[in-house]
């Protein structure tokens, strides 16, 4: 047979009432933050693939008007590579080397539920210029 003490009848009542709800926000905060920043960075992998397609498309017009082999204008690249960003209203970085186009984008999100302050989330893409010979009619 069990002794109880007077004055701890219920204690462990009060505590699960307190911890509880405390304990149900965090994870909920968990999920659903979590899920945030996991949103984010998918979003920020696809912006940063779609601006280096964008810059790898620049090649240079002269080379390919008169029939040579393509080249990447790396001016050409990078700006065509920040002006989709800027269309997207997006902070990130462009690197053009040799053919290549690296773009890294970053995006900051506040956390809904816990209160954490922002979180920022990057990624980084790269995109290759493809290159051919154009042939002339005859």
């Amino acid at each position: 047979m069990s002794v109880r003490h007077r004055g701890e009848r219920g204690s462990v009542t009060l505590l699960f009432v307190l911890v509880m709800p405390a304990l149900l926000i965090g994870v909920t905060g968990l999920v659903f933050d979590g899920g945030q920043v996991l949103t984010a960075r998918r979003q920020a992998l696809n912006e940063a693939e779609q601006a280096a397609r964008a810059g790898a498309q620049g090649v240079a017009t002269e080379e390919v008007r008169s029939g040579g082999v393509q080249e990447l204008d790396a001016s050409r690249a990078q700006a065509a590579a920040e002006e989709y960003l800027a269309a997207l209203d997006r902070d990130g970085d462009v690197e053009v080397d040799g053919d290549r186009v690296r773009v890294t984008v970053r995006i900051e999100r506040s956390r809904q539920i816990l209160p954490l302050g922002p979180i920022t989330v990057s990624a980084t893409a790269e995109a290759r210029s493809v290159r051919g010979v154009v042939v002339a009619e005859s």
